[in-house]
């Protein structure tokens, strides 16, 4: 079945003029070379790429020359020509690699998963678990806290921070109990009145 099917490939091929399949197998290449050239004129992301893939294709059809020459000339002369060839086309591949700034190749590169700012806490097993009575104590604390700085004349970016922080406050104390992780919360909150607190003298 292969033997037939790569004869009457080979007879295909062979039909076709020789001079027809050299120009079209090295015509192909060139406008390839042409099309990655105009990219590269055009696009600075293509220019800034790495141009090794063209480097493979010259081998690829290196190889291809020397299998067409192989059907007409003998095989010194085959791999003179295919040589010939591979040499030009490094050299249009050494073209392509000058239009690339030198240290700003561009790999690929995996897509980075950025993930939001989120308060890193210990394992539940190594912390030490903040007793309800004061965390409500805390949470009423800053509560009024937050009601008297709203009271206050607060610029833009306070208000709304602080606007926020009452928000988060509203819901821990529907919580009732909280987690150690709602308690690390109630902390940090605590800790920006604080700030708030000395900032506005209260």
């Amino acid at each position: 079945m292969f033997t037939s099917l790569t004869e009457k490939l080979y007879n295909f091929v062979a039909g076709i003029p020789f001079d027809a399949l050299v120009w079209t197998v090295w015509g192909s290449y060139l406008a390839i070379f042409v099309f990655c050239a105009i990219s590269c004129a055009l696009s600075v992301k293509v220019r800034r790429s790495s141009k090794k893939p063209f480097m493979s294709l010259t081998n690829a059809y290196a190889a291809l020359t020397l299998a067409l020459f192989l059907m007409q000339c003998e095989l010194a002369q085959s791999v003179l020509v295919a040589a010939l060839f591979w040499v030009v086309g490094y050299f249009l591949y050494g073209l392509l690699c000058a239009v690339t700034p030198k240290g700003e190749i561009v790999p690929q590169q995996p897509k980075q998963v950025v993930l939001s700012a989120m308060p890193q806490t210990p394992p539940k097993s190594v912390r030490a678990e903040v007793p309800a009575a004061k965390n409500t104590v805390r949470l009423e604390h800053a509560v009024s806290v937050t009601d008297k700085l709203l009271g206050k004349n607060l610029g833009k970016t306070d208000r709304q921070e602080l606007e926020k922080l009452k928000n988060t406050l509203a819901v821990l104390q529907l919580k009732g109990s909280l987690s150690p992780a709602e308690a690390d919360i109630l902390n940090e909150n605590f800790n920006m009145l604080l700030k708030l607190m000395a900032k506005y003298n209260i």
